[in-house]
Parts: C-alpha cells; sequence; structure tokens
C-alpha cells in the first residue's frame, strides 16, 4: 500500500521537475537568443552607416586628402600643424622651432610630429 501511495507522488515530482526543467531552458535560449539579435542589430546598424559613409565618398574628397598628405612646401605644413596646435606652450615651442635658418623638416612618428633641421629635432605635439 505505500508503494501505491508514493507512486502518484513520485511521478507529480518527476513531471514538476520536468516541468521547470523546460521552463528554465526556454528562459536561458530566449535570453541568449535575444542578446544574440541586439548584438547582430546593432553590428548591422554599423554596416549601414559604413556604407552610407562610403557612398558619400567622391574625387573631391581624394583631392582634399591629396593636398592635406602632401601639402606644397613645407611651410605649409607648418601652417598645418600650427592651426591643430592646441596650447599657447605649443604654438611657443613651434615658433621657436622656425626661428633658426635654413629649411626645417616635418617628421611624423608615434610620439608626435617633430621638425628637424639637420640634428636638431624640435617636438611639436
Amino acid at each position: 500500500m505505500d508503494a501505491t501511495r508514493t507512486t502518484p507522488h513520485l511521478e507529480e515530482t518527476i513531471d514538476g521537475f520536468e516541468k521547470q526543467k523546460i521552463k528554465d531552458i526556454k528562459t536561458i535560449f530566449s535570453e541568449f537568443i535575444t542578446i544574440e539579435m541586439l548584438f547582430h542589430g546593432k553590428t548591422l546598424e554599423v554596416y549601414i552607416a559604413a556604407y552610407q559613409n562610403i557612398q558619400k565618398i567622391d574625387e573631391e574628397d581624394l583631392e582634399v586628402s591629396r593636398h592635406s598628405l602632401y601639402p606644397q612646401d613645407y611651410s605649409s605644413r607648418l601652417d598645418i600643424v600650427r592651426a591643430n596646435s592646441k596650447s599657447p606652450l605649443q604654438r611657443s615651442l613651434s615658433a621657436k622651432c622656425v626661428s633658426g635658418t635654413g629649411q626645417w623638416v616635418a617628421i611624423s612618428s608615434s610620439r608626435g610630429i617633430f621638425l628637424t633641421q639637420g640634428s636638431n629635432p624640435c617636438l611639436l605635439y
């Protein structure tokens, strides 16, 4: 008689456990899929913006880029550097660097932009 009473109770416990397991798995996968959809949605937004920006590029932009990379002479490059200088200290440094005689050459490196005249380098920024 004990076996007949405990069997339905055991079946109910197993059914409850299985229902909870299915509910938990459904919740976990639903959250995972939602997160993945959000990630890929944001990625798609970035790709769309990149595509639109690429479509806006024209030959005039190439000319502007080419002229900014290869100015006509060193003085125009120096003017660009001075215009982009952010502090009075940097402006005074660039003025001190140019005050010598001879032709200065601008060198760009990972540590900043340098002007050099022979063996006399001067850090601009």
